[in-house]
């Protein structure tokens, strides 16, 4: 099936990575769940539909990968990671988790063209054996196509030239009149210059998708954000020390809690309560970290405040 879409107030980006990064820095913490919610250092860069890399975390299921931003809160600096699954997650968030947000290059794309192919059947019948057997494959990503106005030597021009050139993945982003982000994995196929006048060139270029698109919404209003904060009492005391976590909320509530108590034990999920015990059997300092889930959405986790146990 071939789709042709028009590109008339659509921008349209190539993912970067030999040039200076938009953004860098910490992230603060990770939630165990579908999708996976993160916390940042610093927001002040960062838009919807974006890919990040992340590293360090300790989590295999997110570490070394990119991953699209949704539902970026810049209040709270907490966005979630689209199509990620840290729920079988059991190590505990690395301080020195990180994050990249590469540099992109404008292509300049006049109008483009997104090819897809349905799955192929392959009649796998044999002489020995009469029943009509197929085997159906994968539905091909595609690809996309993009035509070009540009000054030959603008450094944009020359990225997608290195991107051909090495051959590797990169994330392209067609960010639509509306605000809406497509955010696909490509690889750039082939680059064709036609001509052209007053130092610029027409041209296309052919990306084979790798992946599946993503798409991210534009924002609306924002609603009253959810703020919470945990209380653990007491804190300090004489191994095994018994603490209550206090959750206290605002603007809103949530359907339930999933404490991690730091201490390498199992997660407790709390549901139609704001309190929960536990034991601290050994000597240490211990965090607790409070993940709420608030109107089917899981949020970043809540860091307590620090119990010393002798």
């Amino acid at each position: 099936m071939k789709k042709a879409i028009s590109a008339q107030g659509t921008k349209m980006f190539l993912e970067n990575p030999d040039a200076a990064p938009i953004a860098t820095g910490l992230l603060m913490a990770g939630s165990v769940s579908t999708p996976c919610v993160v916390t940042f250092d610093n927001v002040t860069k960062m838009a919807n539909g974006e890919p990040l890399y992340i590293t360090g975390s300790g989590w295999p299921s997110i570490d070394d990968q990119e991953w699209v931003i949704q539902n970026l809160d810049k209040t709270a600096k907490t966005a979630s990671l689209a199509n990620s699954d840290t729920s079988k997650e059991t190590a505990t968030w690395n301080a020195a988790a990180s994050y990249t947000l590469n540099a992109f290059a404008d292509v300049c794309a006049q109008s483009y063209q997104i090819n897809q192919n349905p799955a192929t059947t392959i009649d796998t019948t044999t002489l020995c054996d009469s029943e009509k057997t197929s085997l159906v494959g994968f539905r091909d990503p595609g690809t996309l196509t993009f035509d070009f106005f540009i000054d030959p030597t603008d450094p944009d021009y020359l990225a997608l030239h290195d991107a051909y050139d090495d051959g590797e993945e990169r994330m392209f982003e067609l960010i639509y009149k509306n605000g809406a982000v497509r955010t696909l994995p490509v690889i750039v196929q082939s680059i064709n210059e036609t001509g052209g006048v007053d130092q610029a060139v027409h041209g296309s270029a052919t990306l084979k998708i790798t992946g599946s698109p993503i798409l991210t919404q534009p924002g609306s209003t924002t609603p009253p954000v959810y703020a919470l904060t945990v209380d653990v009492a007491p804190a300090s005391g004489v191994a095994p020390l018994s603490v209550t976590a206090t959750m206290a909320e605002t603007n809103g509530t949530a359907s339930q809690f999933q404490i991690d108590w730091g201490d390498t034990t199992a997660i407790d999920t709390v549901t139609g309560s704001l309190t929960k015990t536990h034991d601290y059997a050994a000597a240490g300092s211990y965090t607790a970290h409070v993940t709420p889930t608030v109107n089917s959405s899981v949020l970043a986790p809540v860091a307590a405040n620090a119990v010393t146990v002798s």
